[in-house]
């Protein structure tokens, strides 16, 4: 196959959210996941987002809360409380120049008389109670549409209301059904499983029909793009599909260039159930509810959103490539096309970690591997406790986002749904607070970020630093966690650049499609030295790959995501930070495997392999010389390789192992316990010396060069 890379040009523009908060400064860019935030209440469940224009102000609603956000530039959100707003899984467009809104599987339909100060009241009823994930579509034309589906077996549906009685003007209309032998994207398969909905009661099977749900309607240039939600939430695999017409009710045609938004590598994880909207600019963007998962047990459920856009032959498609990356703001996004993101590498993936301490297997190098379920935590939620990473050379720092888990809390991390709050002035939380600093010496450091007062649950904290710095070194140190938790880093992400960044095509590769199953396909690439990652586009044009994968630390994938009936392009790019990966040295830092063991015997049992009495233990590490066994007193004593064979046994007299002299000299030495060595070549040998002291002795092993063949 013929391949070549599109080389992507981006804008380039001075330094920096999406987070729903207020920052006090100004903000260029955001990055995925968001955090949805209320003052001072926990963070908000992201789910089944709707995000729609009125009166100048972007509105964002999400599932299951009793009120709502509004910004006049997708930054400065303001919160409003709207006890009387449907809640649940909502649906709410302008129609005839006000807000309405209804619920899933709820007959009533409200009006916002004014939705500023979450005024709603109750205008209508539906014809039945059964819309499951009910979406409003008010067409240019005046008609009012409801789409509705939420089943494994059961299709979409459309009917039209009347517009004063909301009730039904025909039967409802089905629209589509879920098709997995022909679209590969909408397979529930166990491999993509993050979290069972199960709870043991069943596996997941090879291959199980998807969940089609979360219909919205949105109109662009003449058409009528029928977007859905496809396999589940616990699924890495959650994605967006769309269905084109030519009129709000069918018939509906499949996209052949779906899914419109999929991602299964990286930080961030699935794209599902949410809405594609218009920004102030005409572009377009598609909001999507993502799975969540903190300390040992809390799941939910959070947000992403993706450029998107329309091609000139009415593909709608979006840009996930490096969709966890920092992008810029709607104001800031260039007209036309989905090119959103900054040139921005990640700097901290797989380096070097220097930390206060590490609870259980926790280990550091989980907090810089694009994970989302794994983290590092710290012993303790004390302040001081800090994490330190090593670039490997001075970069230019752009953002950092620190994504902190909640290893070891009282309680289980949940995400609010809106309750009312406990009535009575309430005190202030305090959420994970810190400071972040940065060096060239890891000696000498400048304070970057400052949170030592946070009262906000950003658990995704994305910082552009409004004037970028150039540093080796980051470090984030404890100021306080909560409710009792464990100072824990899911995901330490730095952005930024050096003068080696870069991205390279990657010209040969192999495709092979499953010719039993083509749905599949595995692709094979040389590598590219220095490499982070790679990103694979595809598509079933050469001028249209719109779809992707982002991969690391392998040149393999496996994609399960293709439609049967077309062919696919493919092309394949690497992505070089200009920092070279940190691959931990475990001979040295972990051991052989290999250990040796010095254990006191019973009289006249010097022979053999024995842990009965007295046994102390020590890991061979490759690049240490020196083993010292202290506390030796007088007796028989064996020196063995564990498990493995006596290297010297003998009686330890008190004469031998006792002295006061300030500079004892060896009373026992060995020159030759062993030989050590690689295939046919000596390397070292282990000696062996008894050393007095006042109250005990120590045995000292060395591993001394000697170089011969055998």
């Amino acid at each position: 196959m013929s391949t070549k890379l599109i080389t992507r040009i981006l804008v380039i523009a001075s330094a920096l959210m999406l987070g729903l908060s207020a920052y006090a400064q100004t903000r260029h860019t955001f990055a995925n996941p968001l955090d949805v935030v209320v003052g001072n209440e926990r963070g908000t469940r992201g789910g089944e987002p709707v995000v729609i224009i009125f009166q100048d102000n972007y509105f964002l609603f999400v599932s299951h809360r009793r009120g709502y956000w509004y910004s006049p530039d997708f930054q400065n959100w303001t919160y409003v409380d709207a006890p009387n707003y449907p809640g649940g899984v909502v649906s709410v467009v302008e129609f005839n120049g006000e807000l309405i809104g209804c619920s899933m599987n709820n007959k009533n339909v409200y009006h916002a008389t004014n939705p500023w100060k979450g005024e709603w009241e109750k205008i209508g009823e539906l014809s039945s109670d059964r819309y499951g994930d009910a979406n409003l579509f008010a067409d240019d034309d005046g008609r009012l549409y409801l789409y509705f589906g939420w089943s494994q077996i059961m299709p979409f549906q459309v009917v039209e209301l009347d517009p004063k009685t909301f009730k039904e003007k025909h039967a409802p209309i089905p629209c589509f059904f879920s098709d997995i032998k022909n679209h590969g994207f909408e397979v529930r398969k166990p491999e993509d499983v993050i979290y069972s909905i199960f709870n043991g009661r069943r596996d997941y099977f090879p291959e199980e029909l998807p969940w089609i749900e979360g219909p919205y309607m949105i109109k662009h240039n003449g058409k009528y793009y029928l977007q859905y939600a496809a396999i589940g939430l616990e699924f890495i695999s959650y994605s967006h599909g769309v269905y084109v017409s030519d009129s709000p009710t069918g018939p509906f045609t499949y996209s052949e260039h779906n899914p419109l938004t999929f991602k299964t590598s990286g930080f961030q994880v699935g794209a599902g159930h949410g809405s594609t909207f218009h920004d102030k600019k005409g572009n377009l963007w598609t909001i999507c509810m993502i799975p969540a998962h903190f300390g040992d047990t809390g799941r939910g459920s959070e947000l992403a959103i993706f450029p998107t856009a329309v091609d000139k032959d009415g593909v709608m498609y979006s840009n996930t490539a490096y969709g966890d990356y920092p992008q810029y703001y709607p104001a800031e996004r260039p007209v036309g096309g989905v090119d959103n993101y900054t040139d921005w590498k990640l700097l901290s993936y797989k380096k070097r970690t220097e930390v206060s301490s590490t609870f259980e297997d926790y280990t550091p190098a989980k907090a810089l591997d694009e994970d989302f379920l794994t983290c590092w935590a710290a012993e303790t939620g004390n302040a001081g406790e800090y994490f330190t990473v090593d670039l490997g050379a001075r970069a230019t720092i752009n953002a950092i986002q620190l994504n902190w888990d909640h290893v070891g809390a009282a309680q289980i991390v949940g995400q609010s749904r809106g309750a009312a709050p406990a009535a009575g002035p309430q005190p202030e939380v305090l959420y994970q607070c810190y400071e972040v600093f940065v060096s060239n010496d890891n000696a000498n450091w400048t304070k970057i970020i400052s949170k030592p007062q946070n009262k906000r649950e950003f658990k995704h904290d994305y910082n552009e630093l409004a004037t970028p710095v150039v540093a080796r070194y980051v470090k984030v140190v404890n100021v306080s966690t909560y409710d009792g938790a464990k100072f824990s880093i899911k995901d330490l992400r730095i952005f930024g650049t050096t003068e080696k960044s870069k991205v390279t095509p990657v010209t040969d590769f192999k495709v092979v499609r499953n010719p039993q199953d083509r749905r599949e396909a595995n692709l094979l690439w040389t590598p590219v030295e220095g490499a982070d990652g790679y990103v694979v586009r595809y598509g079933i044009e050469p001028n249209k790959l719109y779809n992707s994968y982002i991969v690391y630390d392998k040149n393999t994938l496996y994609m399960h995501s293709l439609n049967t009936g077309p062919e696919y392009y493919f092309e394949i790019e690497a992505f070089d930070s200009g920092l070279d990966l940190y691959e931990e040295p475990t001979l040295h830092t972990m051991g052989l495997g290999a250990e040796i063991q010095i254990a006191k015997r019973g009289a006249g049992r010097a022979s053999g392999y024995d842990q009965s009495g007295d046994t102390r233990i020590i890991m061979l590490k490759e690049g240490v010389y020196e083993y010292t066994f202290d506390n030796i007193d007088p007796g028989t004593w064996a020196l063995n390789h564990s498990y493995g064979p006596v290297l010297w046994a003998g009686e330890l007299t008190e004469a031998q192992l006792i002295s006061n002299s300030p500079n004892p000299q060896p009373t026992v030495t060995v020159d030759l316990l062993t030989l050590m060595g690689t295939g046919t070549q000596v390397t070292n040998k282990l000696t062996m010396k008894v050393i007095p002291g006042p109250k005990a002795g120590k045995v000292v092993v060395e591993i001394v060069p000697e170089h011969r063949n055998l």
